[in-house]
């Protein structure tokens, strides 16, 4: 699949901010599953752009706006095609191998165990979420393929809340929104991520986008948020607790993270009285033949 992407934030601020340092991590990945055609961010006011590729392999460009303002638009445009039709095209290692294929692939990539062991307000540990769930906790079987275990667990997510507009904080604590029985995206990869790293699974987070033909929840279209998990003979795999589906050529990967702060879309921090309003995001995403 080919999409054109344009995707726009606008703050305003009710009285002038200066020396505004931004960050940005909207420039789509390119990987084995996807491939950046074109891609370039404007602003207004006008900044000189650099960039540089984080921790986690993500691009990201930094300026910043010395003069006062009251308004910060951002705007990217880009054009990705999408190469991961079918995510159960992959050789599968038998059960009885597949510790000893996770071990490995941690031992040959150390930096690997922050998608194991890190834990947040985002991706607590699993006795202080157990605490907040009323439904039965999932367990991996040891005896069955990985792949199955996690796709029970994909299944099971939407068990314990339901998808509710608007209900939670970003970067919001996970407990919380088990709690009050609601989230969106993010909270559901949130969510999917801690279980997963409960069994020793690399699991990580990544926002980016879908395409506005699959989705079911009827939102605006915005970024969207996954969540991948390790899978031995196959490499990372996404799984969309949202929608209960594996990732394929229908989404475009943006960042990827330990939870959904590493992968912020915008950051950044300026001098002035106000923290401003809420950002206006608008996001288009086109199917390009």
């Amino acid at each position: 699949m080919r999409y054109l992407i344009e995707h726009e934030t606008v703050l305003e601020y009710p009285r002038t901010v200066r020396e505004h340092h931004i960050e940005l991590r909207l420039a789509p990945r390119t990987d084995g599953h996807q491939q950046v055609i074109s891609c370039s961010i404007e602003t207004e006011p006008s900044a000189e752009f650099a960039s540089y590729q984080d921790y986690f392999g993500n691009r990201v460009d930094y300026f910043c706006i010395i003069q006062p303002h009251n308004r910060l638009v951002t705007r990217l445009k880009s054009e990705v095609e999408t190469l991961k039709e079918n995510p159960f095209s992959f050789e599968p290692v038998p059960p009885s191998g597949e510790h000893e294929w996770l071990r490995e692939a941690i031992r040959r990539a150390p930096p690997m165990n922050d998608f194991v062991l890190h834990r947040s307000l985002l991706t607590p540990s699993a006795m202080k979420l157990a605490e907040a769930i009323t439904c039965a906790f999932p367990r991996q079987d040891k005896d069955q393929p990985l792949l199955e275990s996690l796709l029970e667990l994909l299944a099971w997510v939407p068990k314990v809340f339901e998808y509710r507009t608007g209900s939670t904080e970003v970067h919001g604590s996970l407990v919380s929104a088990v709690r009050q029985g609601g989230g969106v995206c993010q909270d559901f990869a949130h969510l999917f991520i801690t279980v997963a790293r409960s069994w020793s699974i690399p699991a990580r987070y990544v926002m980016g986008y879908l395409d506005p033909g699959i989705s079911q929840v009827g939102e605006k279209l915005a970024t969207h948020a996954w969540a991948e998990a390790l899978v031995p003979g196959a490499g990372w795999i996404g799984f969309d607790a949202t929608h209960n589906l594996l990732t394929n050529d229908h989404y475009v990967a943006v960042a990827v993270g330990r939870d959904s702060y590493d992968a912020a879309p915008q950051r950044g921090s300026f001098k002035g009285e106000s923290s401003g309003e809420q950002p206006a995001v608008t996001v288009t995403m086109q199917e390009q033949q």
